[in-house]
Parts: C-alpha cells; sequence; structure tokens
C-alpha cells in the first residue's frame, strides 16, 4: 500500500512539473517526502536497494502523471484557468504551516529572515516573466549549437525544478525552449531529448548535492529560504479573480487544496 501511496505522489510531481509556475520540488514537500527524494539521489550508491526502489516508484509516478493527466490539467488550465490555478494556490498555501513551524524551531537568528526576503523577492521577480508570450518556434533537429543549448537548458531546468518554489517549466518558457521541450516529448524526438535529459540528469545531481549540504549544515537558513520560495511561487500562478461562479468555484477548489496539504502537514510534524 505504502509503494501504491509513492507512485500517487511522484504523479502529482509529475503532472506539476509540466505546468509553467507550478514547481515540482513545491509538491515534493507539500506531500512530505521532499528530504526522502534528496536523500535518495545523494546517497543512491550507499544504500543503492532501498533508493532504486524509492526512485523508481517516483519515477513511474511522474512518467504516468505526465503520460496520464498533462493533457487533463493542460485542458483544465486553458478551459477554466482560475479555479485550477486556485487550487494549485490552496496546495500551496497549506504546507506554509508545516514549513514556518520547521523554520522556527529553535531559537530564531534575525538574519534568517533575510533569506526568506531573498527568495521571495526572486519569484516575485519570476513572476514578472510568467506572462512572457511562449515561443512556437521549436527546434526539429540537432546540431552542435543546439545540443549545447538543450544540454544547458536541461540543466537549468533541472537545477532549478528541485528548488521548492521554483517551476523547471516556467524557466524554459523564459528563456524560450519550453515549445521545443514539449514538442520533443509528445513527437518522441529522441536526437534532441537525449541532451535536454543528460542536462536534466547532471543538473538534478548537481543541485541535490547542494540542497542537501545546505539543508544538513544551516537547516534553519535552509528552512527560511524555503518558506519564501513557496510563499512567493504563488504570484506566478495567481490568475486573478473575478466575482461569478467562476470565482466562487476558485474559492471551493482553494479551500479544498489548502485543506488537504495543510492535513498532510500536521501529519508531517507529528
Amino acid at each position: 500500500m505504502e509503494n501504491i501511496f509513492v507512485i500517487l505522489k511522484g504523479m502529482v510531481i509529475g503532472v506539476s512539473n509540466v505546468i509553467p509556475g507550478v514547481s515540482g520540488g513545491t509538491m515534493a514537500v507539500v506531500l512530505g517526502i521532499y528530504d526522502k527524494l534528496i536523500s535518495a539521489v545523494n546517497s543512491f550508491f550507499k544504500d543503492w536497494k532501498k533508493n532504486i526502489f524509492f526512485l523508481g516508484e517516483i519515477a513511474i509516478g511522474a512518467g504516468l502523471g505526465i503520460i496520464l493527466f498533462s493533457k487533463l490539467i493542460t485542458n483544465l488550465l486553458t478551459n477554466h484557468p482560475e479555479p485550477t490555478n486556485f487550487f494549485f494556490i490552496g496546495l500551496i498555501l497549506g504546507s506554509f504551516p508545516m514549513l514556518y513551524k520547521r523554520a522556527t524551531k529553535g531559537k530564531v537568528k534575525k538574519i534568517n529572515y533575510l533569506w526568506f526576503l531573498l527568495t521571495f523577492t526572486l519569484m516575485v521577480i519570476m513572476s514578472i516573466f510568467s506572462d512572457v508570450e511562449v515561443s512556437t518556434i521549436a527546434m526539429t533537429s540537432l546540431s552542435v549549437k543546439s545540443f549545447i543549448s538543450l544540454f544547458l537548458a536541461g540543466f537549468i531546468a533541472a537545477a532549478t525544478m528541485i528548488l521548492p518554489g521554483v517551476s523547471g517549466s516556467l524557466v524554459l518558457l523564459i528563456i524560450g525552449l519550453y515549445t521545443t521541450f514539449t514538442n520533443a516529448v509528445s513527437t518522441f524526438n529522441i536526437p534532441l531529448l537525449i541532451p535536454g535529459g543528460l542536462g536534466v540528469l547532471v543538473g538534478i545531481l548537481t543541485m541535490t548535492k547542494l540542497i542537501e549540504s545546505f539543508m544538513s549544515k544551516y537547516p534553519q537558513p535552509a528552512y527560511f529560504a524555503i518558506c519564501g520560495l513557496i510563499l512567493g511561487s504563488v504570484f506566478p500562478v495567481y490568475p486573478g479573480f473575478t466575482f461569478n461562479l467562476s470565482g466562487m468555484l476558485s474559492i471551493i477548489n482553494f479551500l479544498i487544496g489548502f485543506i488537504l496539504t495543510y492535513i498532510l502537514g500536521k501529519k508531517e510534524n507529528n
């Protein structure tokens, strides 16, 4: 039964990584597996039998989530953007009390609030770019230049995707390669997927090592930084609000999302 729950959590992470503005790292925090996920990647060879099953379940879930639900989520975002985004906002904010409790555990140094301010400001700045027009011109063939571009884009997207609150898809959108990546996945363009996949792999391995080191040595600043990323990630997702039926559905969806993750957060703290 536990394995099924891990796969389901992987599905949520997979779907969230497809949506510009929504962070897979945030969903991992919300679902209470962020620390374990980072640790499993970094200590893979120390206990590979245990880690390969856990990471495999997450990978299977993420793959299923992308294949089965990304089209549905995309349709919901296209046809019902306000209620759908408010559900995600509820999920994000519902996890904040749990994270803030971890950040303020023990004596709080005032300088740690600076970490919160820095990461919160970063997300606000990124939200300014969230309305950029998506480039519809996608790469279809591979050259030395495009190989390097795709590798670097995969590296940057994966490295940022690991951070709670930061959307890898939004980063691809900003650097103009979101359409190329989504088109390559949907058409199974292997030559384009290889450099991007290599970049993603290197980005994940590099960033997880840095994050685990930072969280183990400086846990309080790390959680204050995560709080800033989480709270600031609401800005790129916020779709505006209308006082009509859609607005009422948005409030209901927000409350459902908030209650779900708030309960999960209380369970995690206990």
